[in-house]
């Protein structure tokens, strides 16, 4: 780890993603989809520029989740079916999803699994953010989704630069994944942080990306779509391991600062089951 966390940071530092690399039509799609003043075509036409997303959208409007008696075969009606909110986010994921891939065979091979997890987990934190701030009106529902989205970044671009390494001959297999669980923790916040800059992201997405994880977070309005993601993380990660305790500390002072009864803190919870299975329908394989 002494000599691992050092190779990575430089490696990212003489490798630094061009701002283009940013997937803007995610973001532009999810803006779009929450606009009282939407019109439908004007979305339609966007999600067409993508014949990816238009795919996937039809994919999951036909899937057990959603699927009728009649096979849905026009955009529209995929549309209509599912709901604009609801398109907005699967369309938004989509065109970030490259963000979580490796660009390199030896990242595949590696890595893959991990990596598919990894956007998984991202797209369940997101829904289930984007769904509790709207449900309770406590912020933005499209911000508390990119919120979820980008604020662990830096994770899924560590793992290229460690494919990269591998890649060059600086790393060798086999990685356990212990030693790739402390090197994405150790530096994921500061590579994300990094990117939110280069890729000139709004200031509320680089402050949540930069201070998700600090053990003491303020109370106050200002600061609600913190201690939601963390909610929507912290129950999550339970959810998938009950014995998970590193990010136990965080969960609870976010509870706490967001004053959620117990009853209230259960149905976000038990919604976060949801959104674990639903993500597994819009992405799963």
């Amino acid at each position: 780890m002494a000599a691992l966390v050092p190779k990575v940071l430089a490696h990212y530092a003489k490798h630094r993603p061009d701002p283009a690399s940013f997937p803007a039509l995610a973001t532009q799609i999810m803006q779009m989809s929450h606009d009282p003043d939407l019109e439908m075509s004007e979305l339609l036409r966007t999600i067409g520029m993508d014949p990816a997303i238009s795919m996937h959208i039809l994919r999951v409007a036909n899937s057990a989740l959603f699927r009728r008696d009649q096979e849905i075969q026009d955009l529209r009606r995929a549309v209509l079916l599912i709901g604009t909110r609801e398109v907005g986010s699967i369309a938004s994921a989509v065109a970030a999803r490259n963000l979580f891939d490796s660009n390199l065979k030896a990242g595949f091979e590696a890595f893959g699994p991990r990596q598919n997890r990894m956007f998984l987990d991202t797209m369940a934190v997101a829904f289930g953010a984007s769904a509790f701030t709207f449900e309770q009106q406590v912020g933005r529902a499209d911000h508390a989704f990119l919120s979820g989205m980008f604020h662990d970044i830096g994770k899924s671009i560590t793992l290229r630069v460690l494919t990269a390494l591998i890649h060059e001959g600086q790393v060798e297999l086999p990685m356990s994944d212990r030693v790739v669980d402390q090197v994405l923790e150790r530096v994921h916040v500061e590579v994300g942080g990094d990117l939110h800059l280069v890729w000139g992201l709004p200031d509320y997405l680089t402050r949540i990306c930069l201070r998700h994880h600090d053990f003491e977070i303020p109370t106050g309005l200002e600061f609600m779509d913190i201690h939601v993601l963390r909610l929507a993380e912290g129950f999550h990660r339970l959810l998938l391991d009950p014995e998970d305790t590193q990010r136990l500390h965080e969960t609870r002072q976010s509870l706490q600062a967001v004053g959620l009864s117990y009853r209230s803190a259960l149905r976000f919870y038990e919604d976060m089951k949801a959104q674990i299975e639903r993500v597994q329908v819009f992405f799963g394989s």
